[in-house]
């Protein structure tokens, strides 16, 4: 018992030191603070005497630039130390008789717009360091649930994978049991190779015709249409990795759509899918060779979820969807091909 009052004791100061608004935040350089501020004020100090006489009456407002710069680079702790360094200087150098605490009235109202503009500076740029800092937890504790919501995920099929592969094991050999539980198998490993493909950020160095390839053939192999013929048509593009996670949903959610339902009742069919850019200016278009859509298809994604998706997809690249019917259904995705989503290649590029 007395061990632990003990160590709550000693614990507490620190989770008061913690808990205070003036605490160090990651972004904090003092270093670079406490550099930037000392030249700053050298810099108004040499400009009061400069402008001399001139000066009188907003002399201290020189200082300024120093404590902002010193509290944006160094951190609130910084910016509050250099200033009470200038409010002290301001106040015995700056102002008749010099090296005395004594201020004529107009200096005090000197003085006086002076620490509270300072303080004003301050107060700003706490609020914006403490406001990044929460941005930049957000953000990270977003991407660590993604990651572990991708990864429970793959778990999760390997888990249902092995299931099957154990009552696999139980049924008699070449039974119609055994093949539909192989079929189902093949069928989970492919979507785990396919969620793992969509995920990987190494997927960002391969060359998109190859990317956009090998996830097509694994969404296709995962079907219940093996035979359709697929071609891909990619100019030497590098996309980065928000961008290229964009295009390989908006891929993947219509090539499914065309899998699903320009192939019914057929064995075989076609796939294209094509991304180009030039001038500033890309192209992603998914072809197939089936009836085409249906007359009462929403061309502006708001009749079901699937299309609602593609074209929130569609904005994330600041581009936009659209659909033809020409010998099937054709869907195109025209975007910017600025440095937020593609980068198009040099000719000599490897």
């Amino acid at each position: 018992m007395w061990r632990a009052a003990n160590a709550f004791s000693l614990q507490l100061p620190i989770v008061i030191l913690r808990s205070l608004p003036f605490r160090k935040l990651p972004g904090d350089r003092p270093a670079l603070g406490v550099a930037v501020g000392i030249a700053f004020l050298l810099l108004a100090s040499v400009l009061r005497w400069l402008l001399g006489g001139m000066s009188e009456g907003f002399g201290p407002m020189t200082f300024l630039p120093a404590i902002l710069l010193a509290g944006l680079f160094g951190g609130i702790r910084i910016g509050l130390a250099f200033a009470a360094v200038c409010t002290f200087i301001a106040w015995v150098l700056f102002f008749p008789p010099y090296g005395t605490f004594t201020l004529a009235t107009p200096h005090r109202i000197s003085m006086l717009i002076f620490v509270l503009t300072a303080s004003l500076e301050l107060y700003v740029i706490w609020s914006l360091n403490v406001a990044i800092h929460a941005l930049a937890l957000s953000k990270e504790r977003s991407n660590t649930l993604f990651r572990e919501l991708q990864h429970r995920v793959a778990n999760n099929l390997q888990f249902v994978s092995a299931v099957l592969w154990a009552r696999r094991k139980a049924l008699p050999p070449d039974s119609p049991g055994m093949e539909a539980l192989d079929a189902a198998r093949g069928r989970l490993q492919m979507m785990s190779r396919v969620h793992r493909r969509l995920h990987d950020p190494k997927s960002v160095e391969a060359p998109i015709d190859e990317y956009l390839r090998d996830l097509c053939t694994d969404l296709i192999q995962a079907s219940d249409t093996p035979g359709v013929r697929l071609t891909v048509n990619a100019d030497r593009v590098v996309l980065n990795l928000e961008a290229l996670m964009s295009v390989s949903l908006i891929v993947a959610e219509l090539v499914t759509n065309s899998l699903k339902h320009a192939f019914a009742g057929r064995v075989d069919g076609a796939i294209t899918v094509s991304v180009g850019c030039s001038k500033g200016h890309c192209t992603l278009s998914v072809a197939d060779d089936g009836p085409g859509m249906p007359a009462s298809f929403d061309k502006h994604g708001t009749g079901s979820l699937g299309q609602g998706i593609l074209q929130s997809l569609a904005r994330q690249l600041r581009g936009t969807i659209s659909y033809e019917r020409d010998g099937g259904t054709v869907a195109k995705i025209d975007f910017p091909s600025d440095s937020r989503s593609a980068v198009p290649r040099k000719a000599g590029d490897g």
